[in-house]
């Protein structure tokens, strides 16, 4: 490490202890948290049609319900420049009708099937879900197959779903939280759609239904689908009726490989809401993703800095709000593209305090390890939050979804859980000045400019 960097981080770690006072104490004579058992390794059973389709089914539970998820490999990653929100405007139209069901049709469908079809676009891919009893699940697979297969995509359908598209937009677009999260996502994915997690008015009314067709008809087939039961069903009677409504689908083509530039940037933008009593400030990085070897040690750390209401961060800003703190640190990981970010969502005149505690608790623990007890607690918690998402019927397909993105192999879960438990002082040390430094963190501030600028003065030259 050369003297400026050492030199800039022992400065850092000053100025935010100066922001917030002393610092808060933190338990150190409790016993160390005993983690819960890692759970067994998932064995599901995955086989694909003819025509490409991918079927994964996952008994697991005593509880006679089952989630059923069609999977397309099509989403965010796949707009054009010109046209981010056109996934979700695609999905959209699944629930407006179809050669032989109605919208109302599809809805009253799934009611009474004890469900409710949820459709949705995300970053990487388009999925048609459902919870339902085992004994509705050939049913809800004949609809799910439906609306996959057979969307009616008129101008009515369109132009009710843009519609509601241009009101939900204007709701978001409100929310500070969304639009620091709108301009952070920018700095560091420069190119592509990741750094458009929004759309935008001019471009919802610029998109046709013809653009919807294309990628309907372009992405919606059977080499770009997984289809996943997990929960109590009849394998043998499943499998027969999965057979019956996809063997026949279009097999299309696979999914395009996808090349994704992050960008780390040390920069502070502010975006100016006059008059606001409170602020939300985004920072973070990209960093690394879910299969490199330190990713357990990464886990354990923002756990132990931001990641829950224990954390160091948490502590400092109830002690500097005075009231449980809003927001908190993630780990967003998509192929090739995952980043670390934490929001601050804080009080005006609180801002710099805020940022200075965050800055300076990556900065001591650049300096110092963490004591055993605390990384402890930190392992414990990420167990903890790895059992409870993957304990349910949803969260085991989620899981599988998740190592077959990052192309983990199916022992991932039960190996990772071990490496979580590996984790030392000195890994989460190393882990910060690794991969938080907050020296090449980018920062978007919503609130009132001219009450925050001259708090974030006092953290420059640190604070870009």
């Amino acid at each position: 490490m050369d003297l400026r960097r050492t030199t800039l981080r022992v400065a850092c770690t000053a100025l935010a202890f100066l922001a917030i006072g002393p610092a808060v104490a933190r338990p150190q004579g409790k016993p160390a948290v005993r983690a819960p058992a890692p759970a067994p390794p998932i064995a599901p059973r995955t086989f694909a049609l003819k025509n490409g389709m991918r079927v994964t089914f996952i008994r697991t539970g005593t509880v006679r319900r089952a989630f059923v998820s069609l999977v397309l490999e099509t989403g965010e990653i796949d707009e054009p420049a010109f046209g981010p929100g056109l996934a979700a405007l695609t999905a959209d139209m699944l629930l407006q009708g179809t050669v032989a069901r109605s919208a109302q049709k599809i809805t009253s469908e799934a009611t009474a099937l004890g469900t409710k079809l949820a459709v949705r676009a995300g970053p990487v891919s388009t999925t048609v879900s459902g919870d339902v009893p085992t004994a509705a699940v050939p049913r809800f697979l004949s609809l799910v197959g439906d609306v996959v297969r057979h969307p009616l995509l008129d101008t009515a359908g369109f132009e009710r779903v843009r519609r509601n598209a241009l009101r939900m937009l204007d709701s978001t677009m409100q929310n500070p939280a969304d639009r620091a999260r709108q301009q952070w996502r920018a700095m560091i994915f420069p190119d592509g759609p990741y750094g458009q997690p929004y759309s935008y008015s001019a471009t919802l009314r610029m998109l046709q239904l013809g653009h919807v067709r294309n990628v309907f008809d372009d992405s919606y087939s059977a080499a770009r689908a997984h289809l996943f039961v997990s929960g109590v069903f009849d394998v043998v009677a499943t499998e027969k009726v999965v057979r019956g409504i996809f063997s026949d689908w279009k097999a299309g083509d696979p999914p395009p490989p996808h090349a994704v530039r992050t960008a780390t940037v040390h920069q502070l933008v502010t975006s100016d809401d006059p008059g606001a009593t409170r602020s939300v400030t985004w920072i973070g990085l990209p960093t690394i993703d879910p299969e490199h070897p330190d990713f357990a040690k990464l886990e354990v750390a923002d756990m132990l800095v931001a990641g829950g209401d224990s954390s160091r961060v948490a502590i400092d800003l109830a002690a500097i709000e005075g009231t449980a703190p809003h927001g908190t640190s993630t780990l967003w990981q998509r192929r090739h593209a995952t980043y670390w970010a934490d929001v601050l969502d804080v009080r005006t005149v609180n801002t710099g305090a805020a940022l200075g505690a965050l800055i300076g608790e990556l900065t001591a623990l650049t300096r110092e390890q963490p004591t055993e007890a605390e990384v402890a607690r930190a392992r414990a918690a990420v167990i903890a939050a790895l059992q409870a998402r993957n304990s349910s019927r949803e969260g085991l397909v989620a899981l599988v979804e998740f190592m077959e993105e990052h192309s983990l192999g199916q022992d991932w879960s039960a190996e990772h859980a071990r490496r979580v438990m590996a984790v030392t002082p000195a890994d989460v040390r190393a882990a910060v000045e690794s991969f938080l430094d907050p020296l090449h963190m980018a920062i978007v501030i919503v609130g009132d400019r001219a009450s925050i600028e001259p708090q974030v003065a006092k953290l420059r030259p640190l604070v870009p």
